[in-house]
């Protein structure tokens, strides 16, 4: 659980920085018109603001 936790934590926390380079994947495909559009950065950042407090939340637990 711990190593499981700080990978969750770590990918997060890129997908706050670079919410671009998540937007490019291929899987699944998003069409252009959200690629160009600005709330879809911040859906993602809001992701991955959900998925640090996780990620933190899976190593407190795995050290208790």
């Amino acid at each position: 659980m711990l190593i499981t936790g700080i990978l969750i934590t770590i990918v997060a926390i890129f997908m706050l920085l670079v919410p671009q380079f998540f937007m490019r994947l291929k899987n699944p495909r998003i069409p252009d018109k959200l690629l160009k559009n600005p709330k879809m950065k911040v859906v993602l950042r809001v992701w991955g603001g959900i998925f640090v407090v996780v990620g933190i939340l899976l190593i407190i637990f795995s050290i208790i």
